[in-house]
Formats: structure tokens, C-alpha cells, sequence
């Protein structure tokens, strides 16, 4: 339940462990990193000998998830770390897949949001989006960030919808065969976020239109998908967002 004490508790149990985490590493010398880095990745390779089926149902998608929060959606770096895993590895060093620096995101300015200039039940929506969105955005879990960005992606797409391909790409998960586990974090992240906004009186999404990578994701209002487009590329964690969404809500 909403505000409980075990809800209180559990919340706070994660802040504290984030700020510890955040604060002992930061305090760390840079000999000290380095040894660091270097335990666990002996760590990684005792599980590689140990439990080797576990490692390779983990090791292929922390990479995967890795290159995306360091680099964003980039289709050519995820196509070249796909044909790599299947079979390049065998002659290619990893860091020869790499671009030699990150491209610069030239983000078109958005009008922000005032939500005193909104109808009560939009307002509302956004403050309930300003509580589940705050903070650190490379520190929020996987669930958090797949619904900012299916939020985002939605928003930014207006009454022409999103491809589902496109949405689990963006999620880090595109390389799956079948698709399977990035159609449940989509599902999952829709039905996190119509939950916030159903008490409200508000119909986030409208019913999704076609199947597999084709599948078609909408916006009930594009009025609303505007005004949450105008929120989220507003917010410090639109850096999470594909690099070229700015450019899809402008048009």
C-alpha cells in the first residue's frame, strides 16, 4: 500500500544503500578503483568457472546494458555488439567494436512545463510523475528507467505511436530472439504508468494495433502527449532517451 510502513521502510532501506554506495565510491583513491575493478572482475570470472550456465544467461545483457546507459540508443554500435556475440568475438577485441568518442546529443530546445497553467487532473498527473521520477536518473532501477523511457518515446510520438522494435531497442533488450522479454517490459512499463494516472480519471495509453516488432504503441490524447512530452524532455534524465527523440517531437 501506498505510504505504508513497510513501503516507508523499503524506500528508505534503498536511498540509504544508494548514498552509502554513492559515497564510499567516491572516496576511493584511484589505486583503490583499480583494485577495485580488478576483484570483480575475478569475481565475474569465478562465476564464468562456477555456475557457467548462469553466467552466460547474465554476462551478454550487462553488456547490452552497459553500452546503453554509456552510450544511448546508437543502432550501428548495437548491430556491431550483436554480430560480435555471435560470432566476431572469436577474432575482434571487444574494444575494436567501439566508436572512438560519443557523438554530441544537439537536443532542440523544448518549451518547459509550468503545470499551473494545466487542468487540475494533467497537473496532478504530472506531479505524480515528479515523485516517481526524481533523483539521480543512472541510480533508479531497471523498472524506473524502462517507464521514463516508454513514457518518453510515447509522449514524443504523438498520435502516430511507436513501434514496439523501436521500444525495446530503446530499452536496451533488441537483441532477444522473439522478443519475448522486451514485450513484458513494455507491457510492464504501460501498465505501471496507466496505474498512476487511472485515479486521476485519465486514459494514458490508447489500445495497442498490430503484433511482434510491428506492434504499435499510442497516446490516448495527443493534447496529453504533449504536455508529458513537454515534461519528460525537460527532465534531467532525458539523457536516457534515444538521441534523435527531440527531433521526432519536433516534427
Amino acid at each position: 500500500m501506498k505510504g505504508s510502513r513497510s513501503e516507508s521502510s523499503t524506500s528508505r532501506t534503498e536511498t540509504d544503500f544508494d548514498y552509502l554506495l554513492a559515497k564510499k565510491y567516491g572516496k576511493k583513491s584511484e589505486n583503490e578503483r583499480d583494485l577495485y575493478f580488478h576483484k570483480l572482475l575475478e569475481a565475474f570470472q569465478t562465476l564464468s568457472v562456477e555456475a557457467p550456465e548462469v553466467f552466460d544467461s547474465i554476462a551478454p545483457e550487462m553488456l547490452q546494458r552497459s553500452i546503453w546507459e554509456w552510450r544511448g540508443a546508437d543502432p550501428l554500435l548495437s548491430k556491431k555488439f550483436n554480430n560480435w556475440l555471435v560470432e566476431e568475438y572469436k577474432w575482434t577485441p571487444f574494444n575494436d567494436i567501439l566508436p572512438e568518442k560519443q557523438p554530441a546529443q544537439a537536443f532542440l530546445e523544448v518549451p518547459s512545463l509550468d503545470p499551473r497553467q494545466l487542468e487540475a487532473a494533467h497537473a496532478q498527473l504530472i506531479e505524480e510523475f515528479q515523485s516517481r521520477f526524481y533523483g539521480d536518473p543512472h541510480r533508479w532501477d531497471a523498472s524506473r528507467r524502462d517507464q521514463f523511457i516508454i513514457l518518453g518515446m510515447l509522449a514524443a510520438g504523438g498520435g502516430y505511436g511507436v513501434r514496439q522494435g523501436k521500444l525495446i531497442h530503446s530499452l536496451g533488450m533488441g537483441m532477444e530472439p522473439g522478443g519475448v522479454r522486451g514485450s513484458n517490459a513494455v507491457r510492464a512499463a504501460k501498465i505501471a504508468l496507466t496505474r498512476m494516472a487511472k485515479p486521476l480519471g485519465i486514459q494514458l495509453f490508447a489500445p495497442a494495433a498490430g503484433h511482434g516488432s510491428e506492434r504499435f504503441h499510442y497516446f490516448a490524447d495527443e493534447e496529453l502527449a504533449d504536455i508529458v512530452a513537454r515534461y519528460v524532455l525537460n527532465h534531467e534524465a532525458a539523457v536516457l532517451l534515444p538521441v534523435n527523440l527531440m527531433a521526432t517531437y519536433a516534427n
